[in-house]
């Protein structure tokens, strides 16, 4: 397979082992980020220490991660209620992930010859999507609904620009949270036509979700297509919607035109992280023991054992090691958030529904791509071998003795192997800042200043957890958002 190889005039093969030793350098920048510092103070409802840990963390995160960190860190800013500053950060990061996208190419060769961690970091598709979203929460925390709509609009582009480019190769293309965060946005700003539209792609979005993810489609978007399209005298719509949804309780617009209205949402949970997934491939029966006796029952075993691995690996100097990311989970156990407002003998209650499932798309989004992953970590794995290989044979010829080359060979091209294996690292880059899962959920109540009591219910049907919130001002046909970050 290696065979045929041509060394390097004589006296080059430091300058290779220097980019094998190069290659070892880039892997080992990957240094861990302070995430588990983050969920301490976030799980002890101390955002603000979170943002205080990530103000100092980014040469942790280094040059090559500068989006990542700005991902972050507007993410725990958005959560401590500091929307300007989050809108700052989430917006340098949106730029920077765009121009990363159009000067791709160059970078691409350096991370073929070493690790995708050489690459900057510009985010998955559906994290550049979400930027936009939590923009728009930003700004409407800031009441600024005009500069939230701007964001809607840029996540249509998005997802117009992700169909026409993907051509069904990729599973996400479409973002049912966004669509319907659009509407309430649209309806905010009295435009119920636009709402209703979004509205309607939402319900779209839904179908394809329910089909691609498994995620449920709720009836909160069907009882708004109702609402909606009632108010606007779409009669045939109507009509076709009620056929759809026979049985489903919902209310009309004129019955409560007075009042105002809470959207509650609820970030539950972590989104997933990212570890190596090593596949050794030996190539003689020497190399094959000793894979078989490093090994263990837990195939991510590899990844606690690394230095000692590439040691016996490169002293057989017959392991090709492919290392591809895979996501683990860090499901939520919250089913659901229910609002509660007691307000003299009138009771008000609303349950939020799942609007986006974040760890199954993550998942489904790179499984998408493995294919092309595991293609490039071959060719990768394959250039390092062959310039190891070509380290053993160079050495061993350029010694006229040749019991003294043989020797030297065998030391060069062990310590080239070790480093070829030691150096093979998958980008385990994500916003690891982001929930599991989001639900969002309305309830219109007249005008007034409430307690709002939020019950988070888990999987078995208990209470996890419940939060409440004092004087929440409600005003006559206005929209108060609340957000909530719950980690169990």
């Amino acid at each position: 397979m290696f065979r045929h190889l041509t060394p390097p005039p004589q006296g080059r093969w430091g300058s290779v082992l220097l980019v094998l030793l190069s290659v070892t350098a880039v892997s080992a920048c990957a240094h861990e980020l302070p995430y588990a510092r983050i969920d301490r103070a976030l799980q002890d409802g101390n955002p603000a220490d979170g943002v205080a840990i990530l103000e100092t963390a980014q040469d942790v995160y280094g040059s090559k991660s500068t989006a990542l960190y700005l991902m972050d860190k507007g993410m725990v800013q958005y959560l401590a209620g500091r929307y300007t500053d989050s809108i700052q950060s989430l917006s340098a990061s949106e730029a920077l992930t765009e121009d990363l996208y159009t000067r791709r190419i160059h970078a691409e060769v350096e991370a073929f010859l070493t690790s995708d961690n050489a690459l900057p970091y510009e985010g998955e598709d559906f994290e550049k999507v979400l930027l936009n979203v939590f923009l728009a929460l930003n700004y409407v925390h800031l009441g600024q609904w005009d500069d939230a709509l701007v964001e809607a609009r840029k996540v249509d582009h998005k997802l117009t620009g992700l169909a026409d480019r993907n051509q069904k190769r990729m599973t996400y293309t479409q973002d049912a949270l966004a669509r319907y965060l659009s509407g309430i946005l649209y309806e905010a700003t009295g435009d119920l036509s636009n709402a209703f539209v979004s509205y309607r792609l939402a319900l779209e979005a839904f179908e394809y979700y329910r089909k691609s993810y498994g995620t449920a489609v709720p009836d909160l978007v069907r009882q708004d297509l109702l609402r909606a399209s009632e108010a606007l005298g779409l009669n045939q719509e109507h009509q076709e919607y009620q056929q759809a949804f026979p049985g489903l309780m919902w209310q009309a617009e004129s019955t409560s035109q007075s009042n105002g209205e809470l959207v509650f949402i609820t970030h539950a949970g972590r989104a997933p992280i990212k570890r190596d997934l090593f596949v050794d491939v030996p190539f003689s029966p020497a190399a094959l023991a000793v894979v078989l006796a490093t090994k263990r029952y837990d195939r991510y075993d590899a990844s606690n054992h690394r230095a000692a691995e590439s040691i016996l690996y490169g002293l057989t100097g017959r392991v090709v090691r492919l290392a591809v990311p895979q996501f683990v989970p860090r499901r939520s156990m919250i089913a659901y958030t229910e609002a509660v407002i007691q307000s003299g003998e009138a009771r008000y209650a609303a349950r939020a529904a799942l609007m986006e499932d974040i760890t199954a798309i993550a998942v489904k989004d790179l499984d998408d791509r493995l294919l092309r992953t595991t293609v490039k970590a071959v060719a990768r794995a394959a250039w390092k071998f062959a310039l190891a290989e070509a380290v053993r044979v160079g050495v061993r010829g350029s010694i006229k003795d040749k019991e003294a080359g043989a020797v030297a060979g065998a030391i060069a091209g062990a310590v080239a192997h070790m480093i070829a294996v030691a150096s093979e690292e998958a980008d385990k880059r994500s916003w690891a800042t982001l929930p599991d899962r989001i639900f969002v959920g309305r309830l219109r109540v007249p005008p007034g200043t409430y307690d709002v009591e939020l019950r988070h219910i888990g999987v078995y049907g208990g209470v996890v957890a419940t939060q409440m919130l004092k004087d929440v001002t409600i005003t006559e046909r206005g929209k108060h958002f609340i957000s909530t970050r719950i980690l169990q």
